[in-house]
């Protein structure tokens, strides 16, 4: 049933990967977890090798590779356990074209790891068509993932608009309905506290005056609600009133009975970095459950917050070099600036809300933090040369699809013109009474879907790479600002943006700087 590999690989110790998700409900029957399973075992047996273990994860996507089982499988790997990975196919493995590349041309490779996608014909230790096309693949593989992204997005917005709930956990103060989850009822336990929030406001106290009256009487906050009512896992740290905490209960619209969604985003179908939405992209339908607050109460409430928070204030706002990128590496919470008679530092805003019961202060200056990583990526650039850098930086330069496209592209084109010329001569011959009605017409239904699917194929690669071309430009332009933070003393907000995701300050002085890319040294 299986091709014979080469008798000097027979001894090998394989790990069996399979992963399923919701991207994959087309081919559930085909791709469900049992099916591959049963098959790679059946291939594994019948190659005389040994099955060291079976790793799988049901229910997480291929964009990422940040799942269970798979993080598994690579600590196994690194223990000496594993040699050989199999998959049904390359799509199992992953859908992002980038990462599933530095896995196949980087990491397997240098680890002495095999990888086989059986129904993909992809062997590394082979040289064979399958290995020279897995690029390819993998590409198709993330379109494949996008548009099944936007599918998705399209559905929940349509049940958004209807009125629908269709958030994991209901707003604190309502729960869902057990007769339909996508309905909101009363939760009579928190709904009290809601309404109390509502009058502390308009009688005066201000949003961190209440956070704190709630804390000193020990009333249940959000998070440690859904920690004791449903499967949510949250931090300690977070379970306690805050600012944002009761700002946002304030601003929900859905306190007076009006279904407020869609106030946050994915970056992108491949992260899980949720960006806010302003409330003119909301989401909001009127009367779709029972309110806790009356209309009148929310709407004067927010009158009154427009007040406190006028543009002149705002105004006075600046923003911050490290603002949003330094983060607490003890307790997670992200760090905020504060300023002596002439330093500005960074410390824990745990620290600074909550005292140091819940965490220390953390604190580094600004101009300390910057010259570290400088120096950071100055070392970098001493380990490997500028181009190196810069390779390792954007993994997707590596292998040149733009002439795979092309030529797809041009299959595509080809066929799709002699499918016009063949409908043009049918027609041609129909009136010619070289064809009957009924014969031209089921001939040219059969070509015309053959045209429809092509086109549909050829536009699609045509939109990969576009797509593919403005990564290349984007690359370029990465590496134009690494080499000049490499021969420069400062570091601005832009290019802070482009290299790094986030910084992790810990109590011992130490500093992990998160990049936007692969560090060759670690």
């Amino acid at each position: 049933m299986f091709d014979d590999i080469d008798v000097k690989y027979k001894d090998f110790k394989v790990g069996i990967y399979c992963r399923l998700s919701r991207e994959d409900e087309g081919d559930y029957q085909s791709e469900s977890i049992k099916n591959q399973k049963d098959y790679l075992i059946k291939y594994v047996l019948e190659k005389e090798w040994t099955i060291a273990d079976i790793y799988i994860d049901d229910g997480y996507t291929g964009t990422n590779f940040d799942r269970p089982d798979f993080q598994r499988l690579i600590n196994d790997i690194e223990k000496g356990k594993i040699n050989l990975v199999i998959t049904k196919d390359l799509s199992r493995l992953g859908r992002d074209y980038i990462s599933t590349g530095y896995y196949l041309e980087k990491y397997f490779p240098e680890n002495n790891v095999r990888y086989i996608a059986v129904n993909d014909a992809i062997d590394t230790y082979k040289n064979s068509a399958g290995n020279d096309i897995s690029p390819f693949k993998s590409v198709i593989n993330d379109m494949y993932a996008k548009d099944i992204s936007v599918k998705v997005r399209s559905t929940l917005d349509t049940k958004r608009k209807k009125g629908k709930f269709i958030g994991a956990f209901a707003p604190f103060g309502y729960r869902k309905s057990k007769d339909d989850k996508n309905k909101l009822e009363i939760d009579e336990e928190t709904a009290p506290i809601v309404r109390r929030i509502f009058h502390l406001y308009l009688n005066g106290c201000g949003i961190s005056k209440i956070a704190h009256i709630l804390n000193d009487e020990g009333v249940i906050c959000p998070t440690q609600y859904k920690q004791r009512t449903t499967n949510y896992k949250g931090t300690v740290i977070k379970s306690l009133w805050n600012h944002n905490t009761v700002r946002t209960i304030l601003k929900n619209p859905t306190y007076m009975g009006c279904l407020a969604q869609n106030k946050y985003k994915k970056v992108n179908y491949k992260s899980k970095k949720l960006r806010t939405l302003s409330d003119k992209e909301w989401i909001i339908v009127e009367d779709t459950h029972e309110p806790i607050v009356n209309k009148k109460i929310f709407l004067d409430v927010q009158e009154m917050m427009k007040r406190k928070y006028n543009k002149e204030y705002k105004g006075r706002k600046s923003n911050r070099l490290f603002s949003g990128f330094v983060y607490c590496g003890d307790c997670k919470a992200y760090m905020t600036y504060t300023k002596t008679s002439s330093e500005l530092y960074l410390i824990c805003s745990t620290y600074k809300r909550y005292t140091s019961k819940y965490c220390s202060r953390h604190g580094i200056k600004e101009k300390d933090l910057k010259q570290l990583i400088i120096e950071d990526i100055k070392a970098l650039s001493e380990y490997v040369n500028s181009n190196k850098l810069v390779k390792a930086a954007n993994e997707e330069t590596k292998f040149d699809l733009r002439k795979e496209f092309n030529n797809q592209i041009q299959k595509l084109d080809n066929r799709i013109r002699e499918l016009k010329t063949i409908i043009n001569t049918l027609y041609t011959d129909k009136v010619k009474g070289l064809i009957n009605e009924e014969e031209f017409l089921e001939m040219k239904k059969d070509f015309s879907i053959e045209k429809e699917k092509l086109q549909n194929r050829y536009d699609n690669i045509k939109m990969r790479l576009n797509e593919y071309e403005k990564d290349k430009k984007e690359s370029e332009r990465i590496s134009n600002i690494v080499n000049k933070i490499m021969n420069m003393e400062e570091l601005d907000r832009y290019a802070l943006e482009q290299l790094v995701d986030k910084i992790e300050i810990f109590e011992d002085k130490k500093i992990k700087i998160h990049y936007n890319f692969i560090n060759p040294i670690n």
